[in-house]
């Protein structure tokens, strides 16, 4: 019985109460207040005059109650509607069936675990498992703030989910494949290569470009900035969270040129103004997502491609700029990654030689290395009556100096 001071996280200072059978833990700011509380509360056990509230006055919190308030306010306030989306999906339909009726403080890691496995075990990803146990992580991570829990029981999924590799996901076309793809959708409609360009010119995501206008272009600086994405009808700010800036190539910028003016001549015939749409629906308003997933397959179909997702033609832009030499760090910023560390994770491999260059610069910088051994057409060759016959070396054959830019004699 008594009253114990523990920190649980750097900074995170808590009460730990067991009075009369019945035990609390508590989050107090720092360890100065925490030693403060302690003191208070053992005067008041001393004193006879501490009181818990029992089991039925406070009753235990379950996961569907925390987990609904949980999306009511942080979610709801702070993620956008494709978070908010996956993360109901995930409680109604795998989480809240077999965790919904437990209390938080009685679900064990060993359970988490379990479920998991079991899902993997069902045919869901290891990906979609991952997102499921970082959910319940999140949850949990907040019923802590909160002092409904001590500790977080699916804290570190990474370390029994094994995603392997997600290249295994992506497709990229070669530059040449882009070029059929293109040539394509040039044939079919001037509309939907422009598109295409879009996406293989700026790695824009398809959502960016659904949400494009014409405002967002800067036709003097030559580049495009990306402030809104759609989803499922919401526009709402980019994935980072922040609009950037894409450069845009002198072919892309007369292609949207011809472009607008195409859609403005078609606007002024049906007796409307010009959509602020770059790409607009043919009555004007925004582009329906899965128009355009439609139009992409009938021209990957038309250009005899294989089947890809639209989002591998972002994959495609980014390791296309890495084959021509260009710097991760000009990837990231042209992508919109949060960090570098995703281009990095997700390109890195591609990088022309990297691997290759850094082992040589390991070398002594004195070494001069050995001549090349000499193939049998340029080995010397005793003849009939005796004498050695040497080959004549060309500039090809002959050996360089690694010490010079000359020939050896």
């Amino acid at each position: 019985m008594g009253v114990k001071v523990r920190e649980y996280k750097p900074g995170a200072w808590w009460l730990l109460i067991d009075h009369k059978g019945q035990r609390k833990a508590k989050k107090i700011g720092s360890k100065k207040a925490a030693m403060e509380a302690a003191v208070k509360i053992e005067a008041a056990i001393a004193a006879n005059t501490f009181h818990l509230p029992s089991p039925h006055e406070r009753g235990p919190v379950l996961l569907k109650e925390y987990a609904a308030k949980w999306m009511d306010g942080h979610v709801k306030t702070n993620l956008k509607p494709s978070t908010r989306h996956g993360y109901r999906h995930l409680l109604e339909n795998h989480i809240l069936p077999v965790f919904g009726s437990r209390p938080l403080a009685e679900i064990a890691r060993d359970e988490i675990k379990a479920l998991c496995y079991r899902k993997i075990q069902e045919g869901l990803s290891a990906s979609t498992v991952s997102y499921l146990a970082r959910t319940l992580s999140a949850i949990f991570n907040h019923a802590v703030e909160d002092g409904v829990v001590v500790a977080n029981p699916a804290s570190r999924p990474g370390r029994y989910i094994k995603l392997g590799n997600r290249l295994d996901k992506i497709s990229f076309l070669t530059p040449d494949e882009g070029r059929v793809l293109l040539d394509a959708a040039q044939k079919k409609s001037l509309r939907h290569y422009s598109l295409l360009l879009v996406a293989l010119r700026t790695g824009m995501r398809q959502g960016e470009i659904i949400g494009l206008q014409w405002g967002d272009i800067d036709w003097n600086g030559n580049f495009i900035e990306i402030r809104r994405t759609n989803w499922k009808g919401h526009m709402t700010t980019p994935k980072s969270g922040k609009a950037r800036r894409c450069d845009m190539s002198d072919q892309l910028a007369e292609v949207l040129q011809d472009h607008k003016r195409r859609i403005a001549a078609e606007a002024l015939a049906k007796g409307r103004p010009l959509p602020s749409w770059v790409f607009p629906s043919d009555a004007g308003t925004m582009l329906d997502a899965s128009n355009i997933r439609k139009m992409f397959d009938g021209c990957l179909t038309h250009a005899g491609l294989r089947k890809i997702r639209f989002h591998d033609l972002r994959h495609s832009f980014a390791s296309w700029l890495i084959a021509n030499g260009e710097s991760l760090a000009y990837v990231k910023d042209q992508m919109g990654h949060h960090s570098i560390q995703i281009t990095v994770d997700t390109y890195g491999h591609l990088v022309p030689g990297a691997n290759r260059q850094a082992v040589n610069r390991l070398d002594d910088p004195n070494w001069r290395g050995k001549d090349p051994v000499p193939s049998r057409a340029q080995r010397p060759r005793k003849q009939a009556d005796g004498t050695i016959r040497r080959p004549i070396l060309t500039l090809v054959d002959r050996p360089t100096d690694r010490s010079s830019s000359g020939l050896r004699a």
